[in-house]
């Protein structure tokens, strides 16, 4: 048996904001934004506008969209996983309450799971051997949501004009088909574990009498991350040997979708042509968890990876962690 994406797809809010937004934003601050907006490959991002859309509401309607695209039932499903760093609540579980919006009566696993920006990569990994490993359960539905905007501070010039909102779901189905996931890697240094945290001030103390607003915020303190390309390279390079592939045999790349330059200069570094990545990071500004199966769901829309093809998928999150998937559609 192989477990197969059966179904993917993305929400973003109503609300687009280009570049010129945030200069004007940060001039009236006195502070620079534009050359990082430039070098990471912005040009429009979609921020949660109104109070009524939040991360749960995002992830309900990326689940709807997708079982109505899929042709799949709620009653179908055997798993319900919600993946974010930026939750509606903690009690209970948001996958529960999803779990009630949809209708999905016959998944008895569900739960929230939270590794930062590979969150949607780890719930795959995770998802595909849970339905390798029980005979009775045969689909699972992920969905992935940020509403970052919620929590960043308006005279952060990193995380403010850079991040985005927005929600993407997929359906793991178990299938007698060849191809599906065939392996995956990790790699985690905790180095940089101090240089983004939210709530700055922890938890313990977001609600003592004194904290500043700041700290009730998501604190980023610039880091060097330049040393991040030759990781991917490490960490895709020992996935592929251990499958008795080289670079040369990925047909299709899809990376964390926070910088463009990082992924050609990992791709550069592995002697991969240019033409073969997917980054819509320009279009939907860096959606965290989900960036990645943004990018999927783009490149199987436009035709760019196809059935056969072997895709690797590869993420990094804060702190730092780094996960990498081998798929063949």
């Amino acid at each position: 048996m192989q477990v197969h994406i059966k179904g993917i797809a993305t929400y973003h809010p109503a609300q687009a904001y280009d570049n010129a937004y945030f200069v004007e934003h940060f001039d009236k601050l006195g502070l620079e934004a534009e050359g990082l907006m430039n070098h990471l490959g912005r040009k429009t991002r979609y921020l949660v506008s109104t109070e009524e859309e939040n991360s749960l509401s995002m992830g309900v309607t990326v689940a709807k969209k997708l079982l109505a695209e899929s042709k799949v039932s709620a009653e179908e499903l055997d798993m319900v996983v919600f993946v974010s760093d930026t939750p509606e609540y903690t009690y209970p579980s948001n996958a529960l309450l999803i779990h009630r919006e949809i209708g999905a009566v016959n998944a008895h696993i569900v739960y929230d799971l939270n590794t930062n920006c590979i969150g949607m990569l780890t719930a795959m990994d995770q998802v595909r051997h849970h339905l390798i490993g029980n005979r009775y359960i045969k689909r699972a539905l992920i969905i992935g949501s940020v509403h970052v905007s919620n929590i960043a501070r308006k005279d952060d010039t990193i995380v403010y004009p850079n991040f985005s909102d927005g929600a993407a779901a997929v359906i793991l189905e178990k299938t007698e088909l060849p191809g599906g996931f065939i392996d995956a890697n990790y790699k985690t240094d905790s180095k940089l574990g101090n240089t983004v945290m939210f709530p700055a001030a922890g938890m313990s103390a977001m609600f003592r009498d004194g904290v500043a607003e700041a700290d009730k915020r998501l604190r980023f303190d610039p880091h060097d991350v330049s040393y991040f390309s030759d990781e991917w390279k490490n960490l895709i390079t020992l996935l592929l040997g251990r499958n008795g592939m080289l670079a040369t045999d990925v047909d299709h790349w899809i990376f964390s979708q926070f910088s463009r330059p990082e992924i050609e200069e990992t791709l550069e570094k592995m002697h991969i042509e240019l033409d073969k990545y997917t980054f819509v990071g320009d279009r939907y500004g860096y959606t965290g968890v989900t960036s990645p199966v943004f990018a999927l769901e783009d490149a199987l829309r436009t035709g760019r990876v196809s059935a056969g093809d072997k895709v690797v998928l590869c993420s990094v999150g804060i702190g730092y962690t780094m996960s990498s998937l081998l798929y063949q559609l």
